[in-house]
């Protein structure tokens, strides 16, 4: 179900604000909110201007959904979803203290939801991995440096991008994002260099070193891609160090082989293959290039720091002239918290290198009763770290080993979040990477009406199958993404809200992604209670011929025919 989002601002009630509810497509702010009584319509009014004319501020003409305080429904209103408390803007005029705003050390924002092209209401596909003070981008569509000057992710936080494959819905953007990153880390620099004491508080992740570095994760051809495109556009890096690391070894890297007129000619005799070719040409010097190659079990391990153990505490934290070190699973860590990145192939089209990408954190630290580690003998100090982290001490006198379980109140498990971009089926060592998630991104561009060929031929996957991934992975949340053009209204995304709800069987948690929209993930995850189904209901949905879309999400004798 598609939550809602309270905005009972006058800011938000008179200006184009997009928020999550219920109520309304709402264009300006002359023209009538659904719900409002009839002596309050007014001619409908053109569309306004994307920026605000009735104050100094800014205002996106996106796609408006607010509810009025007291709302006045003109249909009987949805029960609250346990997800909705989750859910917010990301615009930087919204700001609800009842939805933990500050709250960032784990938060996914949508700053694209559209499939091929923008709409009127969706930018191409672009998410946003919050922690604290570090982002990490997913995909990079055209206009995705718009959507953030809008939202309240600052470009130099930015240190991380991660591209799934070339197609231009997920890549046009990356350049221009690329240099107004350099441009923020400039002026960052600047201001920390005019204020030392402000820019220690308030440094960002790609400041760390002299020349700042960003990070850029992708398949083959995504280092040509962006060289070629900064020589021709006459572009410079001169202050950003740019590190493009390609993940090789993929089944489709080498692209299309078709001799066709208009196709990339591989497998013509003497050709270059532009994807894997090197070209000197248009080199620079701060832009570097790397290669990953994939482990055993098919998966590219980008990041996998070492558990908190006591073989890495006595290792590495206690040998330190003044003690203890933080500890890498610390919350508020900003850029230096050490997270598991991974990558696996995803089957897409024939030719078109695409992988998926999962994040999750170390386990976080537990909640100690500090009176009861007193009483045991133990001061408050770098011990009480290990404590939170399940590590046995000693108290202060050396007389006793404390056990953590003797004053932890509370734990927590790690949070994972799963990003499944284009696909039309998810091979097993991605499946494997997506299992017990608590956000699982996953396209909805086809609907289970189309039917399996059109799946096979476009190369996408349907809302149906999204909620089937999301009951079959374990996850905890389905976010819906990639729309069709054709899902522009309010009854358009509820029918595909309800089709991945039929697929879920009640497992998950099933959401419509918006352009702002942001969801947060509590420390320890969601603790959703879910209906389970029953083996009857499973054996039904597998007996159903109408479901045949389904066949081409797990099976590998699938793909020979998906090509």
């Amino acid at each position: 179900m598609v939550s809602k989002l309270r905005a009972s601002s006058p800011f938000v009630q008179r200006h184009v604000v997009p928020c999550i509810s219920r109520m309304t497509y709402f264009v300006g702010p002359r023209q009538m909110l659904a719900g409002a009584s009839s002596s309050d319509q007014r001619p409908p009014s053109p569309p306004p201007s994307p920026w605000c004319t009735d104050c100094c501020r800014r205002s996106y003409g996106s796609k408006t959904k607010i509810e009025l305080d007291p709302p006045t429904p003109t249909f009987p209103m949805t029960p609250p979803s346990p997800i909705a408390p989750y859910l917010r803007s990301s615009l930087t005029g919204i700001f609800d203290p009842a939805t933990n705003p500050n709250n960032v050390e784990f938060c996914l924002s949508f700053l694209g939801t559209s499939s091929g092209s923008a709409t009127m209401h969706r930018n191409a596909s672009c998410t946003a991995l919050r922690l604290g003070g570090m982002t990490y981008l997913f995909d990079c569509a055209e206009g995705t440096n718009r959507q953030l000057l809008f939202s309240r992710i600052g470009m130099s936080s930015i240190s991380r991008i991660f591209v799934s494959h070339l197609h231009g819905d997920h890549v046009y953007g990356i350049v221009p994002l690329v240099l107004s990153i350099q441009v923020a880390a400039k002026l960052a620099k600047q201001a920390m260099e005019q204020n030392p004491r402000r820019g220690r508080k308030r440094r960002s992740p790609i400041m760390i070193e002299e020349r700042p570095t960003l990070e850029i994760f992708g398949p083959p051809g995504l280092y040509n891609y962006i060289a070629m495109t900064l020589a021709l556009s006459c572009a410079k890096l001169n202050y950003l160090n740019v590190v493009v690391t390609e993940l090789v070894g993929g089944r489709e890297e080498r692209g299309q082989t078709t001799n066709t007129a208009g196709g990339l000619g591989n497998g013509r005799r003497g050709r270059r293959n532009v994807f894997l070719s090197h070209y000197p040409e248009v080199e620079t010097g701060l832009l570097k290039k790397g290669y990953l190659e994939k482990n055993n079990e098919d998966v590219w391990i980008i990041s996998s720091p070492q558990p908190i153990d006591e073989k890495l505490i006595e290792n590495e934290m206690l040998i330190q002239e003044n003690g203890f070190r933080d500890l890498p699973n610390e919350v508020n860590k900003s850029f230096d918290r050490r997270l598991f990145i991974k990558a696996a192939e995803l089957d897409h089209l024939s030719g078109v290198q695409t992988f998926g990408y999962t994040v999750e954190e170390l386990t976080p630290p537990g909640i100690i009763d500090a009176e009861k580690a007193k009483s045991l003998g133990i001061q408050p100090s770098k011990k009480y770290s290990l404590l939170k982290c399940g590590i046995p001490v000693t108290n202060d006198d050396g007389s006793a080993i404390i056990e953590p379980s003797q004053v932890l109140t509370q734990t927590f498990r790690a949070r994972k979040f799963a990003f499944l971009p284009d696909h039309r089926r998810i091979p097993p060592p991605m499946a494997e990477l997506c299992a017990n998630a608590d956000v699982l991104i996953h396209e909805a561009t086809l609907s289970i009406k189309d039917g399996i060929d059109k799946v096979k031929i476009r190369g996408h996957s349907t809302a149906y199958n999204a909620g089937l991934a999301g009951k079959n992975f374990g996850c905890k949340v389905v976010v819906l993404n990639h729309f069709a053009a054709t899902s522009s209204n309010e009854e358009n995304v509820d029918e595909v809200v309800q089709e991945a709800l039929d697929g879920n069987g009640g497992v998950s948690q099933v959401v419509a992604s918006y352009d702002f929209m942001e969801l947060w993930v509590p420390r320890g995850g969601f603790e959703f209670d879910v209906c389970q189904q029953t083996d009857s209901d499973k054996q039904g949905l597998n007996n159903n011929e109408d479901n045949a879309v389904l066949s081409c999400l797990f099976p590998d004798d699938k793909i020979n025919s998906l090509v």
